[in-house]
């Protein structure tokens, strides 16, 4: 179709796939407009994507409110300081990549549990494609840049990601969690708000699913609390802590991330594609001892 724009992911971890042919050129470097770290400029005639006019994005105003005096989450948000898409074939300048500085805030390691080996890396379901699980679909974005989109309701928001292509559904009224909620790669979460931050709990995901990239899945027992944290009209804050006393010895506490608001009125949502460029007759012709392999079951 005429016009029609679609992202590729070739396979896990392969990123975006930005349509043209790829570019070898150096990078000049200019004086950020907003008098910070140096940009990264490139000749605009062998540049697709208009690399060249990325910048740190402000923070912006104030937060901006509900009629109900709650922060709005409304947006559609990028794993950046740019307030767009960015590719990482492109130099663009390491403090607009980059969600936090790991040289003030590292990231810590997950500490196992005794017996939590058990749960480390086996394999991941249903080859090198990702599901839509929580939380990978957003702390995966990390390496895949990809967008995240708030929908916000009175009582209820939604959390949109386009690879893996997911839809989270949140009730914030209050409520607590069901006695036995059904299992799923998503999981069962409810939200509250503390303050200007909302608190999202979520339990009973699926044990197949991946916690930190692939470094290891979680048990009956894992909780997760998620807090969104909108600090100004461009900046959205994504915490994360997972506790899960069968694989892990502590809760493992995800490093604050900055996420910042498309800058761009026209930017949409699309669809996300994930292939492994297999021949048609690839999984059919596996042993059984190769699917139940990729297969993780």
């Amino acid at each position: 179709m005429s016009g029609m724009k679609r992202r590729l992911c070739s396979a896990w971890g392969a990123g975006v796939v930005l349509a043209g042919a790829y570019i070898v050129f150096m990078p000049v470097f200019a004086q950020d407009a907003l008098g910070q770290e140096p940009a990264v400029t490139y000749d605009t005639s062998r540049v697709a994507g208009n690399f060249d006019q990325i910048r740190l994005l402000p923070a912006g105003g104030p937060t901006p409110r509900t009629a109900d005096g709650h922060p709005d989450l409304n947006g559609r948000y990028y794993p950046n300081k740019a307030g767009r898409m960015l590719q990482g074939g492109y130099q663009v300048n390491e403090s607009i990549m980059r969600q936090f500085d790991a040289d003030v805030t590292p990231q810590a390691r997950e500490v196992y549990a005794p017996g939590g080996e058990q749960y480390q890396d086996p394999p991941f379901p249903y080859g090198s494609c990702p599901t839509g699980g929580t939380p990978i679909s957003i702390t995966m974005q990390s390496s895949e840049h990809g967008p995240m989109e708030l929908i916000q309701l009175p009582g209820r928001v939604w959390i949109l990601t386009e690879f893996p292509q997911t839809i989270r559904y949140i009730p914030t009224d209050g409520r607590p969690h069901s006695d036995d909620p059904d299992i799923s790669f998503g999981g069962e979460s409810v939200g509250r708000w503390e303050g200007d931050t909302l608190v999202v709990s979520t339990i009973a995901v699926d044990g197949r699913d991946l916690m930190n990239f692939e470094r290891w899945h979680p048990s009956a027992e894992q909780r997760l609390v998620e807090r969104f944290t909108r600090t100004s009209e461009n900046y959205l804050v994504y915490d994360l802590t997972i506790e899960d006393p069968l694989v892990l010895a502590e809760p493992y506490v995800h490093v604050p991330r900055t996420w910042t608001l498309a800058q761009d009125p026209n930017d949409l949502w699309t669809e996300y594609i994930c292939t492994a460029n297999e021949e048609p007759l690839y999984m059919e012709q596996m042993t059984p001892e190769q699917r139940q392999e990729i297969e993780g079951r």
